[in-house]
């Protein structure tokens, strides 16, 4: 069985770097009526 500690969890600099790019582009628009539309920046 394998277990888990804290230092398991932790994600690699690789991981947190898209993480990070990801979340620097996506964006959400709400629109007039209520409707929510995401998308990406490039």
């Amino acid at each position: 069985m394998t277990y888990f500690t804290q230092e398991s969890l932790n994600p690699s600099e690789r991981t947190i770097d898209i993480i990070k790019q990801i979340a620097y582009t996506y964006r959400v628009i709400k629109m007039a009526d209520g409707t929510s539309i995401p998308f990406c920046l490039n």
